[in-house]
C-alpha cells in the first residue's frame, strides 16, 4: 500500500531541492525580478500618462507581478 509519505519521499527523490526552491524576499533573484517588474509599471504607466491603455503592457506588467509571489 502506498501511503502519503511514501509518495512525498519518492516525488522528492526524483526531483532535486532547487526545483522547489522559490525566491525569499530580499535575496538576489527576488531583486531582479522586482527590478524587471518596476520597469514593465513605469513602462505601462508611461503609456496611461498619454492617455491611452496598452494591453499588451498590462498583461506584461502582471506575468511579472505574478513572478515575484512568494510564500
Amino acid at each position: 500500500m502506498l501511503t502519503r509519505r511514501m509518495c512525498f519521499a519518492l516525488f522528492t527523490a526524483f526531483f532535486p531541492v532547487p526545483v522547489f526552491a522559490r525566491p525569499r524576499l530580499g535575496d538576489e533573484e527576488w531583486m531582479r525580478r522586482f527590478r524587471a517588474f518596476v520597469r514593465t509599471f513605469n513602462a505601462f504607466v508611461e503609456v496611461l500618462n498619454d492617455g491611452k491603455f496598452d494591453l499588451s503592457r498590462w498583461q506584461t506588467m502582471r506575468g511579472a507581478w505574478k513572478e515575484l509571489d512568494t510564500e
